[in-house]
């Protein structure tokens, strides 16, 4: 390495520009003062659109509740005032509507006199989806308008699960998906208003589901899960984590925003189960609220894209 390498900073700030992860500075009072690749491409938001905002203009953070982490809840802040570094799983909400799972951590800045100067924030994705082009890609597999695999790969790999199953004895959990109000939407903007709706479902499903989890299209305007565990309770939960991150995304169209509404129904497969009774009892009801069954539920929300 070249001697005056440590001491060029141009050459420092190209590194941290390029790192495979997400950074960003903020000052004291938490206006962002540099923001890198790795957060423009987890976040979607350019650095010269949000360097010299606060903090929230540009990171829409929740958890896996839908809870808003701002104020004296944003990890960031807390940095801030206790000095202190956090590691936390937040869910950032993408400039282009879909929630993304990041793993952030945080560190103070300490001034001359340990006066506080702000914080820097590393990020990455949490939860890496499994990447299609070594897999179904290859093989024209994918719905065009979601990147998920078709409702015939999907088809498939619910077949393959449920021969292993009788083999191995081991139960899987299993989602049932439905993005609401399309077909008003439909009829209101025209049938291309409706892939907005669905590709940002499925991105923020995918950005939330990990690699050992299969995400897949299914009936019109639903998708189905497939995850190994067959704990009711972890199916359950991971049920209601999904509405809550698909409940607080969001869609732009022609200028207005549109929150994304769902139902999403969930059961856990057994030795002797039989597919097509399964996926009957989990067509998605118009209910509200939240069912708390353990074994067969649905988490659901009625009502259509609102602005």
């Amino acid at each position: 390495m070249p001697s005056d390498f440590l001491d060029n900073p141009k050459l420092f700030r190209h590194l941290v520009e390029d790192l495979p992860v997400g950074i960003f500075i903020v000052d004291r009072d938490r206006r962002i003062r540099f923001w890198n690749r790795g957060a423009e491409h987890l976040t979607g938001h350019l650095g010269h659109d949000v360097v010299g905002h606060v903090l929230e203009d540009a990171v829409q953070a929740c958890d896996r509740r839908g809870n808003s982490l701002s104020g004296e809840r944003c990890p960031v802040t807390m940095t801030i005032h206790l000095r202190q570094p956090q590691q936390c799983t937040v869910f950032y909400l993408h400039k282009n509507g879909h929630r993304t799972a990041v793993r952030v951590r945080t560190q103070p800045i300490l001034e001359y006199g340990d006066a506080i100067g702000g914080a820097t924030v590393f990020f990455e994705e949490a939860f890496v989806y499994r990447e299609e082009s070594s897999g179904p890609a290859m093989y024209g597999c994918l719905d065009r308008t979601t990147g998920v695999p078709s409702r015939r790969l999907t088809r498939a790999v619910l077949n393959e699960c449920m021969a292993g199953m009788e083999e191995s004895h081991l139960g899987f959990g299993l989602l049932r998906i439905r993005v609401l109000g399309l077909e008003e939407f439909c009829a209101k903007h025209g049938p291309q208003s409706v892939a907005p709706f669905l590709h940002t479902a499925a991105q923020t499903l995918r950005h939330s589901l990990d690699a050992e989890n299969f995400l897949g299209c299914w009936e019109e305007n639903e998708f189905l899960a497939v995850l190994p565990s067959a704990s009711p309770m972890m199916v359950a939960t991971t049920a209601e984590i999904l509405w809550n991150l698909l409940s607080h995304s969001e869609v732009l169209w022609w200028g207005d925003r549109f929150m994304v509404e769902a139902q999403v129904a969930y059961t856990v497969a057994t030795a002797g189960s039989d597919l097509e009774s399964l996926l009957r009892e989990m067509k998605p009801s118009h209910s509200k609220g939240i069912a708390k069954a353990v074994a067969m539920g649905v988490a659901s929300v009625s009502g259509r894209p609102r602005g």
